[in-house]
């Protein structure tokens, strides 16, 4: 052990004068701090991950919408043939409204074919009542329209038969054959799954919007297949998009809170900081003839400088530590216990974890060490420059 290291520990570990409690009020006020910081970003992570899990397990990865009149089956071929793509389900899209009794809800009628795999393991995973046959409705809409699996309601097409006198709705009575819930709203409470054959028969030439889902192996990976099945497909005839691309502007918000969150609690650890500035000023004060006899014994100013700086950077660094291992212990017992609850109808989930990311890890580190370095910094300065000789000639 170093010379210098030694006399800042035995600085640091002194237990006379009135130094140990401002000691001990700088090392708490950086490991609370710490602590906070990896906490609240921690809970900030935890939500977008969640989030992500939610919306990857009920959401198409990509989403390929056919622009003008196009083979559909030709082009699933050639998606399914881009390396990384797991499944297909072409899909079209109508606007309708179901009924039932007094009761309306306008639904987005997704018209599949029922026996396609991808289908059947997306939409009856999530399954909650009844079976995937007849029409398969979101449980928001069968809450809101009082009906269970089994139960008839009322289809209606607003604009399905044109007369002189212009269209009238059209209408067909149903059997709701499965309820699903996914937990998010614009789909438990706008989608009703139909047999594709049955859809085209009462929708006929109303408006319709086709396309493709994609489903991949690593929807994290999902921009670089976009770009693939863009290439292969042509951008001109048909509009390619990710889920991220769905949902950039969200997670972008999300992100930026988070940042702002983050600068914010930051300057915990800058008051705490100044606890370590005052504690260095009154340690150089009261070694004042430490420091004297060891300029006399040859020591350089540099090396005082280095005593006092190692005195604020191991309260800072230890802190550090502290704080983040304590971090940890508290996020395991948040996640294991689910502590952080909040309304499913809200937030998609019924609790929020905490995972504390290796990167706010390293800058909330980075950012303490250097806030303790700078705040050692002017004591530090201060003690090197002490006039040896007035201080021994007092003496």
């Amino acid at each position: 052990m170093s010379l210098t290291l030694r006399i800042a520990l035995r600085y640091l570990l002194s237990v006379r004068g009135s130094t140990l409690l401002i000691t001990l009020i700088s090392f708490f006020g950086v490991f609370l701090s710490v602590s906070a910081i990896l906490l609240t970003v921690g809970v900030f992570t935890g939500f977008q991950d969640s989030l992500k899990e939610k919306i990857l397990s009920s959401a198409p990865h990509v989403v390929v919408s056919a622009v003008g009149e196009e083979d559909l089956e030709d082009i699933r071929r050639r998606i399914e043939e881009v390396p990384g793509v797991r499944g297909t389900l072409p899909f079209v899209l109508y606007s309708a409204i179901l009924a039932k009794e007094d009761r309306v809800q306008p639904v987005t009628v997704k018209a599949v074919s029922y026996t396609e795999k991808v289908f059947r393991d997306m939409v009856g995973r999530h399954l909650v009542e009844g079976k995937l046959e007849d029409l398969v409705v979101g449980k928001g809409i069968a809450d809101v329209l009082g009906v269970r699996a089994g139960e008839a309601a009322v289809l209606v097409f607003p604009t399905g038969i044109r007369t002189p006198t212009g269209f009238i709705p059209k209408t067909r009575e149903v059997r709701i054959g499965g309820i699903f819930e996914t937990g998010a709203y614009d789909r438990d409470f706008v989608i009703v799954f139909m047999k594709d054959a049955e859809a085209r028969r009462f929708f006929k030439r109303g408006f319709r919007f086709e396309g493709i889902e994609v489903y991949v192996e690593d929807p994290y990976g999902v921009q670089e297949i976009k770009k693939e099945i863009e290439r292969r497909v042509g951008e001109d005839l048909f509009l390619v998009r990710s889920w991220i691309d769905l949902n950039r502007p969200l997670f972008n918000a999300l992100q930026l809170e988070k940042l702002a969150l983050f600068l914010i609690l930051l300057l915990m650890v800058l008051v705490a900081s100044f606890n370590i500035t005052s504690l260095l000023f009154v340690k150089s004060r009261e070694k004042i003839r430490d420091i004297a006899v060891l300029k006399t014994f040859g020591m350089k100013s540099g090396g005082i400088l280095r005593i006092f700086i190692t005195v604020g950077m191991t309260i800072g660094v230890s802190g550090a530590l502290t704080g983040i291992g304590v971090s940890f212990v508290l996020a395991y017992l948040i996640n294991e216990y689910r502590l952080i609850r909040v309304p499913e109808e809200v937030y998609m989930m019924s609790y929020i974890p905490v995972h504390i990311d290796f990167l706010d890890l390293t800058a909330t580190f980075v950012g303490t060490l250097v806030l303790s370095f700078v705040s050692s910094l002017i004591p530090a300065l201060r003690a090197s420059r002490e006039n040896i000789v007035g201080v021994l000639r007092n003496e």
